[in-house]
């Protein structure tokens, strides 16, 4: 799988505690609108393996797209069993500290760059995103 075509579209999968994956693109959708390349999963209704399955099934569904998947916490369960997932594979990254601006770039940049310039820049814009605003 070539990582650095331009334009290669991706898949986006939010793995999170909780429901915040399923808040979060349902948040994205009411800006964006529906979204058919960007898959929540809560973390906490499944077992490891359970989680584990579920990511790579939606990989396999999407044979030949790049992956990126969005992680709440860095160290946390979702976070080593997404790694665990998806371990070996090419074209994947797991970014953690998943945020509604960064989710909104990936869902307006995805095939307007190569996949390793769109990472480089949904990192920037994520940290980007967490300032203090003086008042």
């Amino acid at each position: 799988m070539n990582s650095e075509r331009i334009g290669t579209e991706a898949i986006g999968i939010i793995v999170t505690h909780g429901r915040l994956a399923e808040e979060l693109l349902r948040t994205v959708e009411l800006i964006i609108g529906k979204l058919d390349y960007l898959y929540p999963i809560s973390g906490s209704d499944l077992c490891n393996e359970d989680l584990i399955g579920d990511i790579k099934a939606i990989i396999r569904n999407a044979p030949g797209k790049n992956v990126v998947l969005f992680v709440d916490h860095f160290g946390g369960s979702c976070c080593a069993n997404s790694v665990r997932a998806v371990k070996g594979m090419e074209g994947v990254k797991v970014i953690s500290g998943v945020n509604l601006p960064l989710l909104l770039d990936f869902a307006t940049k995805r095939g307007s760059m190569g996949f390793e310039e769109m990472v480089d820049h949904l990192i920037r814009r994520g940290r980007e995103s967490v300032k203090v605003i003086d008042i």
